[in-house]
């Protein structure tokens, strides 16, 4: 089982309904149940698989201002992951931090599978606005050629966009989070 806990950590002023709106916003992905209000900066939902995870952790990540934990336990004990990812965050969790605890414990893979996050943010971070739209066109699933008519480009124009936003280290990063949460929940008895 996996679940994601996300603490709003931003400087937002009404911060209890963007949260309420990044909850419902979240909810809709793929592979991602329903997010559950946990106080005012607090959110939590069950995930399906580790690619909805990595989704949603990247969407969180791409944000700036989320904390994130991430927990993985064994197959039919949802209260155990949830438990999990809420335990993974301390009270001072900064946003762009992820944390992971796995039930049982005893594996170095909560640690890689945070590292690899970790990189990720730092690469999202960077990001500029041309490259963050160049890229989110491309994850929705259009080609390079389709997503440069898209904004107006050229060709070269959009791998040139490609480049600096740091895609290929995206998502080459994206599967080394799916392919660690894969080995992390088989490990856990699933």
């Amino acid at each position: 089982m996996l679940a994601i806990h996300a603490r709003y950590r931003g400087r937002e002023i009404r911060r209890a309904e963007l949260v309420r709106r990044s909850a419902r916003a979240l909810s809709t992905l793929e592979g991602v149940g329903e997010f559950r209000s946990l106080g005012v900066e607090d959110i939590c939902a069950d995930v399906a698989s580790p690619e909805a995870l990595c989704d949603t952790a990247m969407a969180l990540l791409s944000d700036g201002s989320w904390a994130i934990g991430i927990g993985v336990a064994p197959a039919g004990d949802e209260d155990t992951a949830r438990v999990a990812a809420t335990a993974s965050l301390s009270s001072g969790a900064r946003a762009g931090a992820v944390k992971v605890r796995l039930r049982p414990a005893g594996s170095t893979l909560a640690a890689d599978i945070a590292a690899v996050f970790s990189l990720l943010g730092h690469v999202l971070a960077k990001r500029t606005l041309e490259g963050r739209e160049a890229t989110s066109l491309v994850r929705s699933g259009l080609n390079q050629n389709e997503a440069a008519e898209e904004l107006g480009i050229s060709k070269q124009a959009m791998s040139q966009r490609l480049q600096a936003a740091g895609w290929q280290a995206e998502t080459a990063g994206w599967q080394l989070a799916v392919n660690l949460i894969t080995r992390a929940d088989a490990g856990s008895g699933h």
